[in-house]
C-alpha cells in the first residue's frame, strides 16, 4: 500500500502546482507597451561565457533585434578563460553595432564557482540598477526587455524569474528533454503562483543591484560551482519574499538548446541534481523527495509485475495516477510555450523518464562532474 500512498501524495502535489499555474496566469497581465511607464527602465544585461563560439552568433543576432531603446541598455560579456574565438566574435559584433553599448570583461576568480565570480564582477561594473542575466547559448525574443520593463513598473518587485524553453527537434533525446523541461517549468510556474518559488533559471533572470548587495551576493554558496540562480532565489525568498515575482509572458520566453548526446545530458542533469540537493528550503526538499519516490515507485511496481507477477492492480493504479496528473501538467505548461503535448507522447516517455531521473539522483551522490572543461567536486 506504500506505493499507492506515494502515488496519491505525488498526484496531490502536482495538482497543487497545476492550481498554482492557473493562479499565476490569472494574475499575469498581457504585454501592452502603451500601458507601460514612459520612463524606460535601464538594464545591464550580464552574459558570462566560456568557449561559446558556436552559439554566440545566434545570441548576439537576437540581441541586435531587441525592440528597446539602446541608450537604456548595456551588455556586459564576461570572458571565463575562453580558448576559442568567442572574444573575437563579440568584438566583431561591437564593430558592426557601435550604437550598442557592449563591454567585454575578463573574469576574476575568487572562489570555486567561476560563473558566480563572473556575475559578481559584472554587477560591480554595471552602471544600471536592474541586472538581467542570460546565457551565451540562448536566443532572446525581441520584446524581452519591454516585458521586464512593464512588469517592473507594474509590480513592487526586486527579483523576477522568467520562462525558458528548449529549441528541440523530433529526435528521441530532444523530445525527452522537451518534456523534462516542460515539467520543470510547470512546477516552477506553479510554485510562483503560490508565492513559494522553487526554481528559476539564470538564462532568464532579473534582479536589482541593491537586492544583490542586501543578501550579500553568493557569499553563502560560492563553494558550490553551479546554482547562481536557485540559491539566490532561496536567499531572497527567505528574507524578502514580497519582492519576488515571475514574468509569465509568452513574449519573454528565452530559447536555449538541448544536449545532443546522452552522456552530456546525464552530466548536465547530475550537475542540476547536485545543486538542488544543496538547497535548504524544506518545501524544496519535500517536493524533490516525493518526485523521486513517485518515479522509483513506478519502476519497482513494473519490476515486481514482470519478475514476480505480483499485484498487477497496484502497477495499474500507480501508472494511471502518475500518467494522468503528468499529462495535465505537461499539456497546461505546453500551451503556454506553444507546444502540443499528446497523452500518447507522455505515455511513451513515462518509464524512460522515471528510470533516468532515479539514475541521475543516484549518480549525483557518488560522482563528481565536468562542466565547461573543468572538474568540480563537492
Amino acid at each position: 500500500m506504500i506505493y499507492i500512498f506515494i502515488s496519491i501524495i505525488y498526484t496531490l502535489l502536482i495538482g497543487y502546482f497545476i492550481l498554482g499555474i492557473h493562479r499565476l496566469f490569472k494574475t499575469s497581465e498581457i504585454l501592452s507597451i502603451e500601458d507601460a511607464s514612459k520612463s524606460f527602465t535601464k538594464f545591464s544585461i550580464v552574459i558570462p561565457f566560456r568557449n561559446e563560439a558556436e552559439r554566440l552568433p545566434g545570441l548576439l543576432d537576437s540581441l541586435s533585434q531587441l525592440k528597446y531603446p539602446k541608450e537604456h541598455v548595456e551588455v556586459l560579456c564576461i570572458n571565463d578563460e575562453s580558448t576559442d574565438s568567442s572574444v573575437q566574435i563579440i568584438e566583431a559584433f561591437m564593430l558592426k553595432n557601435p550604437s550598442f553599448h557592449v563591454r567585454i570583461l575578463n573574469n576574476k576568480r575568487v572562489s570555486s564557482a567561476p560563473k558566480k565570480d563572473a556575475i559578481t564582477m559584472a554587477i560591480s561594473e554595471a552602471k544600471n540598477e536592474w541586472i538581467i542575466t542570460t546565457d551565451a547559448d540562448c536566443l532572446i525574443p525581441s520584446q524581452w526587455l519591454n516585458c521586464y520593463h512593464k512588469y517592473i513598473t507594474s509590480n513592487p518587485v526586486a527579483f523576477i524569474a522568467g520562462p525558458v524553453i528548449y529549441k528541440s527537434s523530433n529526435t528521441f533525446i530532444d523530445q525527452f528533454q522537451l518534456l523534462d523541461n516542460l515539467s520543470l517549468q510547470g512546477v516552477t510556474m506553479g510554485s510562483f503562483g503560490h508565492k513559494k518559488g522553487l526554481f528559476c533559471n539564470g538564462a532568464n533572470l532579473a534582479y536589482t543591484k541593491s537586492l544583490f548587495k542586501e543578501i550579500n551576493g553568493f557569499a553563502n554558496n560560492n563553494h558550490i560551482a553551479s546554482g547562481d540562480d536557485v540559491f539566490m532565489l532561496e536567499n531572497v525568498q527567505a528574507i524578502f519574499p514580497e519582492k519576488v515575482g515571475y514574468l509569465a509572458n509568452k513574449d519573454a520566453v528565452i530559447t536555449t538548446f538541448t544536449e545532443k548526446t546522452w552522456k552530456n545530458l546525464i552530466a548536465q542533469r547530475v550537475r542540476w541534481a547536485k545543486k538542488t540537493g544543496k538547497q535548504n528550503a524544506l518545501f524544496t526538499k519535500t517536493v524533490g523527495f516525493f518526485v523521486l519516490a513517485a518515479n522509483l515507485t513506478l519502476i519497482l511496481c513494473l519490476l515486481s509485475l514482470l519478475l514476480f507477477n505480483t499485484a498487477p492492480w497496484v502497477f495499474v493504479v500507480t501508472l494511471v495516477l502518475k500518467l494522468g496528473i503528468d499529462a495535465i501538467l505537461l499539456q497546461k505548461t505546453g500551451r503556454f510555450f506553444g507546444k502540443h503535448i499528446s497523452v500518447v507522447r507522455v505515455i511513451s516517455f513515462t518509464h524512460v523518464y522515471a528510470f533516468i531521473s532515479c539514475w541521475v539522483v543516484f549518480k549525483s551522490f557518488f560522482t563528481n562532474y565536468t562542466w565547461k572543461g573543468r572538474k568540480h567536486q563537492y
